[in-house]
């Protein structure tokens, strides 16, 4: 990898140290640990991770450039007690001053070298032995900038001094200060090497694999030309490029093409005629293309560079590939459409495939006349170029990053319809493509993209930038959906919508999926983040955003209350495992990528940053959006950007406490403690961990915790409490009140461990109705897991559980329903008596439900939130056994097979689906699976039918399923949908994993494309295991599998699996004792 010139001109900023001090590492993280870099022991001065490297990163566009022999720093005297001066070693000798244990105002005046921004100096400093295992807290000031960090100094590193010295241990030190300015970011001037920087809170040092920095992409012009009937493609790229440092070798990203052909021409060859490529070398592991030249390109000029390549049109769902569909009369047809988020534009033609290396882009597709082309882009022209080919150009793109560009080639009808403009200011074109004969199933999710067009226009302040809007519903599609700047691509689950059939849960799913992608027109394609350790950026925002959306558009749906179950709770699920990760989490490789498009970057930074908008006000959130965005449009951005737009805007340091939640792994449980009679009370933070095991080394973090204290009968209102220490006593007097609660709302995100009188009276509370919905979610969702953490009995759990018996709100159930499944999932494998009194305790909870609200709607009260309440009671009461269910289920399903299609609403059937396959044997079985295979049904209830299969109980139908899953009737993406519903029944468990192991070579060649995938089917097969035995085994599999690329989710399985096994071994005997008082 090449490394800065050491010859470029450098840049002056002042760093200054003020009150340097040694405190324990606990109080640093307390009183300052939001803002941390890291110093790490090295005995060397070089440029590898482990050096003392000082990073500063300078404005780019200040004028105020020396050269580096005209640099001169202050030689300050060392204070008593010091070490002398070390020096750096790759710049002039600059003369440091020492940490002390006390030192003030010791002014260094540093060099920050580089034309571009963000380069490296390298400096070092020796720690004297007092600040030996110590943090350092210091203040770093460059211009206009002031910010503050903590700095671990780690174990010396000891190294023999020379002959004749006292064997003493000195220790250097490693410190990265990233100091980012307001400079625009151009093409050039991107911090593009073996990157190291700062993770804020974490004892690491991000490296990155990068390409280069010799060269910087500006504009592509590429033509493809597909063959649909041999699946290949020939290709050919003219990629414009600025030389940065002269080099006879140009090395770019290219997987799985064969490259034929390069020549580079242009004022850096100083030839009159273009230079051949005198090697051509594939590095398959890099996924790199390495071009050597006969003569070296010119730094500071601009070349063309032509590669002419070819491929094939794969069948992995990455990169150029081929999607397969039936038309009307029964035929197999096929389609091209690309997926290249995050790494795979690679996989269709050479490119600088990273987010930073934006460029413009060109794209001409060469096809058949029958066919349509799509691109970003408007079409610029369409050309007859004989034998029934055409070639369609589409118009130059925006700067933009590689993984958003798109190419579509097939058969295809549309539905279009334009936005007002009133926002826009001009009326946007938007278009819904299916193939032939779908297309009246897209006005529904095109409806919903020309009303949030609108809506992001006005609440983001930016008009949408492109032309057009089209979304496209692809048949096989690994992601659910894919932003593509103006081309969109979904599964046709997600955009696709039956308005007479469609369940009333896939049409929210639809709503769900365009608004978030919407989002990313902004928030991802024209603010793109740095590096992919930022992708939260990108998706937890649009989650968040599409949320406020789908909000504004569709207000019946109380889409934030299903927030808090669709991903708030999802999210504390797992990231209650140390194997989880930060909302930024440092990535070097590629093959890290994939494993972090998870809950933790979406639904956590989501729930973050809906955290955040809550304590500093919506309206002030906007602002600081409308100018983060504003100020880094087609450009890159990181985390801290948007913390400073959001600072500005409010008037409070967003990065004070946000760091913390973004930096770190986990979150905290909070214990209360009722103190003076009720006039006080004292609240303790501690990391939560579903083991209920943190060690006190996991144990440091001290959060940011917006308190949010709320009482009976004060409505609305919430104390602005924030606990920042480990523990701390506020004047509540909770003594004049019912009940009291923290976490109004449940905004904050964290759990809440009350005394035992304070939860019986949040549940008296609750039975009266006098919680919101909201608060009610919180409360029960919390003590769920507390009981299976061990801070409390899961008897708890279930008395309080009584509580909800008058309950109404869908919400609320679907989250209790969720916390039931999961025990019941825990306890699958115990006696049939013990289960025999769970499936008891369900039937109580759920059949009275049933028999209020029927089968059938009433009435115009009978909102969508109501037929999926129903929905879910039949469900929960049917698997329990309740026999007026089964009963009336047989009946029903019997008359919809004989034609009676009104006996089921778009939301029972699935219901009922379930339950008779549960229920049934292979008669409801077949039935089912036909229904799935009949092309006329609308696709989410096939899925939903083909999901139904699984709860099959008969081990012959279960494995005749298992061999269904991998023919060529279930489509790759779909092999999930099938093994769900297997794990749920304990004693299928077994089989489904022998089935995993038994088709794992076949996993490996059909999704090595999308490894991720691999990672689900893995924690369908083997997450519910109970034993540490089963994890050992799991564990002792996968010990000789290349899990690089999904090791995440193994790790996650694995710790699922022993936490429940502890937690089944704590409760086992608390759960039945229960039972027999309760009378079950």
């Amino acid at each position: 990898m090449s490394r800065p010139d050491a010859k470029a001109q450098v840049k002056h900023s002042q760093f200054r140290a003020l009150t340097i001090f040694g405190m324990s590492p606990r109080k640093a993280a307390a009183e300052c640990g939001e803002r941390s870099a890291i110093l790490a022991p090295s005995s060397e001065a070089n440029i590898h991770v482990a050096s003392p490297i000082l990073l500063v990163l300078s404005d780019s566009s200040s004028s105020n450039t020396r050269s580096q022999s005209d640099m001169q720093l202050p030689n300050l005297p060392p204070l008593p007690g010091t070490y002398q001066p070390s020096y750096a070693s790759t710049l002039a000798s600059l003369p440091l001053p020492m940490l002390t244990q006390r030192q003030s105002d010791a002014k260094i005046d540093l060099p920050c070298s580089s034309p571009t921004q963000g380069t490296a100096l390298l400096a070092r400093c020796p720690v004297p032995p007092p600040l030996e295992n110590k943090v350092l807290a210091c203040r770093a000031a460059v211009g206009e900038h002031d910010k503050e960090y903590t700095m671990a100094a780690l174990p010396r590193t000891r190294k023999p001094f020379l002959p004749n010295v006292v064997a003493l241990a000195v220790s250097l030190i490693v410190t990265f200060l990233a100091i980012w300015f307001v400079a625009k970011p151009q093409p050039a001037t991107h911090l593009h090497l073996q990157a190291m920087s700062t993770n804020v809170l974490q004892d690491t040092v991000e490296k990155r694999d990068l390409l280069p920095t010799n060269i910087s992409p500006l504009h592509y012009d590429l033509l493809l030309a597909p063959d649909l009937e041999a699946f290949t493609y020939t290709g050919e790229a003219r990629i414009r490029i600025r030389i940065n440092e002269e080099t006879a070798k140009v090395v770019l990203h290219s997987n799985e093409l064969e490259i034929s052909e390069v020549t580079v021409s242009g004022p850096a060859t100083n030839a009159e005629s273009p230079l051949q490529a005198t090697a051509i070398t594939l590095e398959k592991d890099e996924e790199t293309v390495h071009l050597e030249f006969a003569q070296a390109l010119a730094a500071g000029r601009e070349a063309t560079l032509y590669i002419k390549f070819n491929s094939v049109i794969n069948d992995m769902m990455a990169g150029f590939y081929r999607s397969k569909y039936l038309d009307s009369q029964g035929a197999t047809k096929y389609m091209a459409t690309t997926q290249f988020e995050p790494t795979d534009a690679r996989r269709a033609f050479p490119c600088w495939d990273e987010p930073m290396l934006k460029a413009t882009f060109n794209v001409t597709l060469r096809v058949p006349e029958g066919l349509t082309a799509l691109s970003n882009m408007d079409v610029a022209r369409v050309e007859d170029v004989g034998d029934g080919l055409k070639e369609v150009s589409f118009n130059t793109t925006p700067i933009m990053s590689t993984y958003l560009l798109a190419l579509i080639i097939g058969e295809f009808d549309y539905v279009e319809d334009h936005t007002s403009g009133k926002h826009n200011g001009r009326q946007i074109p938007c278009r819904v493509y299916t193939t032939p004969g779908k297309s009246e199933n897209g006005r529904f999710a095109l409806k919903v993209a020309v009303q949030v067009l609108e809506y992001f226009a006005e609440v983001f302040g930016i008009p949408y930038a492109l032309p057009k809007l089209d979304q496209v519903a692809i048949g096989d599609f690994e992601a659910g959906a894919m932003e593509n700047w103006g081309l969109v691509t979904y599964r046709e689950v997600a955009l696709l919508v039956d308005e007479a059939n469609t369940s009333s849960r896939a049409k929210q799913f639809v709503a769900n999926a365009v608004s978030h992608e919407i989002a990313h027109q902004w928030f991802g394609n024209l603010v793109t983040m740095e590096w992919w350790s930022e992708l939260w950026l990108n998706e937890g925002f649009a989650t968040w955003v599409g949320t406020l959306a789908v909000d504004y558009v569709f207000p019946e749906y109380h889409i934030w209350t299903q927030f808090l179950v669709d991903d708030f709770q999802r999210a504390l699920s797992l990231d209650s495992l140390r194997s989880s990760h930060p909302i930024q989490v440092p990535v070097r490789r590629s093959s890290e990528i994939s494993q972090i498009f998870d809950a933790i970057s979406y639904s956590k930074g989501a729930s973050a940053i809906r955290m955040l908008s809550s304590h500093i006000g919506l309206e002030s959130f906007l602002k600081g959006v409308r100018a983060y965005l504003l100020k880094h449009k087609y450009a890159n951005a990181s985390t801290q950007d948007l913390w400073t737009a959001l600072s500005d805007a409010s008037g409070v340091d967003v990065t004070k406490f946000m760091a913390i939640w973004t930096r770190t792994i986990g979150y905290p449980i909070l214990t209360v403690t009722e103190l003076d009679n009720g006039s006080k009370i004292e609240v303790r933070q501690n990391r939560y961990l579903s083991g209920g095991d943190a060690l006190e080394s996991e144990d440091q973090m001290l959060w940011w915790v917006p308190l949010g204290i709320h009482m009976h009968g004060v409505e609305n209102e919430r104390l602005p409490n924030v606990l920042t220490s480990r523990r701390a006593v506020f004047d509540v007097p909770i003594r004049n009140s019912k009940w009291y609660k923290l976490n109004k709302d449940t905004v904050g995100i964290y759990r809440v461990k009350y005394p035992a009188g304070s939860i019986a009276n949040i549940a008296e509370g609750i039975a009266n109705g006098e919680l919101s919905i909201t608060d009610r979610i919180g409360v029960i969702a919390d003590a769920a897991s507390l009981a299976c953490s061990g801070h409390s009995n899961t008897s708890d759990f279930l008395t309080l559980l009584l509580a909800y018996s008058n309950e109404t709100e869908f919400i609320v159930w679907q989250e209790t329903s969720l916390r039931l499944e999961a025990l019941q999932s825990v306890w699958a494998m115990e006696s049939n008596e013990v289960k025999a009194m769970l499936r008891a305790l369900v039937r109580s909870v759920f059949s009275p439900l049933t028999k209020r609200l029927g089968w059938d709607s009433v009435g115009a009260k009978d909102d969508s939130l109501v037929s999926r309440l129903r929905a879910l009671a039949i469900r929960a009461a049917g698997f329990a056994g309740d026999q007026e269910i089964l009963t009336e289920t047989n009946r029903r399903f019997r008359d919809f097979f004989a034609g009676n299609k009104a006996v089921f609403n778009s939301d029972t059937l699935r219901t009922a689906f379930s339950v008779a396959v549960r229920a049934g044997g292979r008669e409801e079985f077949e039935k089912v699976k036909s229904y799935y295979l009949d092309q006329v049904n609308p696709i989410d209830q096939r899925l939903a039918a083909l999901s139904s299969l699984g709860f099959a109980t008969d081990p012959v139908l279960i494995n005749e399923l298992l061999e269904f899953a991998l023919s060529d009737k279930v489509r790759n993406q779909d092999v999930h949908l099938v093994i769900a519903g297997i794990s749920n029944y304990g004693p299928n468990r077994e089989r489904l994993w022998q089935w995993y192991q038994s088709s794992y070579d076949l996993f490996v060649s059909r999704y090595r494309a999308s490894m991720n995938y691999m990672g689900t089917l893995m924690r369908l097969s083997v997450g519910e295991f109970i034993g540490n035995d089963k994890a050992d085994e799991v564990e002792a599999f996968f010990e000789s599998k290349d899990t690089k690329k999904f090791q995440r989710v193994v790790d996650q399985s694995l710790e699922k699996i022993r936490t429940n096994t502890k937690w089944l071994t704590k409760d086992r005997g608390d759960v039945n004792a229960w039972f027999v008082k309760n009378g079950f």
